[in-house]
Formats: structure tokens, sequence, C-alpha cells
């Protein structure tokens, strides 16, 4: 428990160090394509394309820090209901569904970049691999596997000393 615990808490310093990087490729990019066009007249063609590959991955690495820090959107007028065994067995369900989810897409993902052709894909401007893009989702799901494990292991480990 305490192994998946430092793991999910390692991770998570790793995602800040990532989305920091992505949005600061992001601003580079984007500015530099904004001054090359409308400045120098000279327009940049991996500009546009670098920003896209760099919001998805800050998409997908965000979707998981959400949930290691619990600030994803949720619907809680249910659940605010209940106290207790029954509200930590209802949060367990929960957190259990979605470590079901995720690994379910993790899984699907692994399958898809394992397809024969996900290698012959070249972005258009860039003529980058599309499997650098494609990594994004699962490198995110594996990193919201350990975070909905590590949100398991709490929600049952906090119900075991309230006893």
């Amino acid at each position: 428990m305490k192994l998946i615990h430092q793991l999910s808490d390692w991770l998570h310093a790793v995602e800040k160090i990532l989305a920091i990087l992505l949005c600061t490729i992001m601003l580079i990019s984007l500015s530099a394509g904004v001054f090359f066009r409308y400045v120098l007249s000279a327009p940049l063609t991996w500009s546009d394309e670098t920003a896209i590959f760099s919001l998805v991955w800050l998409t997908f690495i965000g979707g998981s820090m959400g949930i290691k820090k619990q600030n994803a959107a949720a619907i809680t007028i249910f659940l605010d209901r209940f106290t207790g065994i029954t509200r930590t067995t209802l949060l367990g369900i929960s957190f259990f569904t979605v470590l079901v989810f995720v690994g379910y897409i993790f899984y699907q993902s692994v399958i898809w970049l394992s397809g024969p052709t996900i290698l012959m894909q070249y972005s258009n401007s860039m003529r980058m691999p599309m499997i650098i893009a494609y990594l994004s989702v699962p490198v995110s799901f594996f990193f919201l596997i350990v975070h909905s494990l590590d949100l398991l292991c709490k929600n049952f480990r906090g119900k075991e000393e309230g006893m």
C-alpha cells in the first residue's frame, strides 16, 4: 500500500514537470508562429502542430493529475446524503469503477498501438511519427491506474482506521 502511494506521489511530481514543460512548449511555439506569420510574413509550418501535440499530452496528463488530487468534476448530490461506512463503501465502489474503466482503456490503447500500421503514420507538417502523440493515451492511463489504486487503498485504509 505504501509503495503504491509513493509511486503515485512520484508520478505526480513527474506530471507536474511535464505539465510545465508542455505549457512552455505551447507558449513558445504559438508565440513564434504568431510572430513569424504577422511580423515577418513568413509563417512557420511546425508551430501549430507542435502546440496541438503538446495540448494533447497536456490534456491527458492534466486529467491524471486531476484524479490524483481529486479535482475531477463530480456530482455528489447522492453521495453527500451518506456518512460513515456507507459513504466509504460507495466511494470505494466509485474508485473501483474508475480503476476498471481506466484499466480497460489502457489495455485497449496498448492493443491499438501494437497495430502494424501505427509506425507508418506521420504528421502532416513536421513528418513526426504519430506514435509520439498516440503514446499520450497509454502513458497517462498508466498514471491514472496508479493514482486510482492509491485512492482505492486510501479509501479503505481510512475505513479501517475509523472502525
